[in-house]
């Protein structure tokens, strides 16, 4: 299958991404505008007529938007076996949204919010590179990101007799952290997300290193432009992402760990749903 569609995001990950050093931290650029909604340059309607198939993904589209509500379980559709140039068709109607998702692993998963909050196109990529299926995605979040967040259970352990030169404090982040994290598996869902905001705190970039060691990095990183530049990585500890602040020169302002689901800043409200079902009822009426 070709790889065909709207682009996805390629983010960098691994080892290196987040390395600190003379207190200068290297991020990947990040958008350097607000992204705001305008409605999608739309096909013309023989164009429309010409395509069924993304029509009737259109209609599916409609009654999903309608039909969920923040907190259920995904609504897919499926666009593997659609046409080429119905697919080309949705994606010009759907364009790029606010937040991109990037999942590593195996399938690679890249999934990019559309004009449409809370509806989103997700890709699955084999290692070599073949699109193994595309898909439409109706949800506050793409059921993926908490499917794949934490692969692992790593618990947090180290040495206070053993820390590295130039740690001073880290370890007791990393204690609050254990603590934090403990609660969140307890109490699950009810748990209230716990912040630690690193801006705050005098950290040196050997304790901003030993930071990353310890809780490590997951799979799942996520980009949003929806309150302004905003970073978003999983750890290997569970229930434990580091969100991150730009400004428009792309200069780190805010550094934050969050102990919860998934940042709420990362998922579409309520509102924004029921807000892209009227957007889409407009396309729908203009193309009909």
């Amino acid at each position: 299958m070709e790889n065909n569609g709207i682009p996805l995001v390629n983010v960098p990950m691994g080892p290196g991404s987040q390395d600190e050093g003379d207190m200068v931290l290297e991020y990947m650029k990040m958008p350097s505008e607000m992204s705001s909604y305008d409605m999608p340059i739309l096909p013309e309607a023989e164009d429309a007529a010409n395509c069924p198939q993304a029509l009737a993904v259109m209609e599916k589209l409609q009654g999903a938007l309608a039909k969920y509500r923040v907190g259920e379980d995904k609504i897919s559709i499926d666009l593997t076996a659609l046409p080429e140039s119905d697919l080309l068709f949705l994606n010009q109607i759907l364009g790029e949204g606010e937040v991109a998702v990037s999942i590593e692993g195996e399938p690679i998963v890249r999934a990019q919010e559309t004009v449409l909050a809370g509806v989103w196109r997700l890709r699955e990529i084999s290692a070599s590179g073949d699109v193994l299926s595309e898909s439409i995605q109706v949800a506050d979040v793409p059921g993926c990101v908490l499917e794949k967040a934490w692969s692992s259970e790593k618990v947090i352990s180290f040495s206070q007799d053993q820390l590295p030169q130039g740690v001073l404090n880290a370890p007791s982040v990393l204690v609050e952290i254990h603590e934090a994290s403990e609660k969140f598996r307890l109490e699950a869902e009810a748990a209230t997300p716990h912040v630690i905001n690193l801006s705050l705190l005098p950290f040196s970039p050997e304790d901003h290193q030993f930071l990353s060691e310890i809780v490590g990095i997951g799979p799942v990183t996520i980009l949003s432009r929806g309150y302004g530049n905003c970073r978003i990585t999983s750890t290997d500890i569970r229930g434990l992402w580091r969100v991150q602040y730009f400004n428009s020169t792309d200069q780190l302002i805010l550094d934050t760990l969050e102990i919860t689901d998934i940042p709420l800043v990362a998922c579409a409200a309520q509102e924004d749903l029921d807000d892209s079902a009227e957007r889409l009822h407009e396309i729908r009426e203009v193309l009909l």
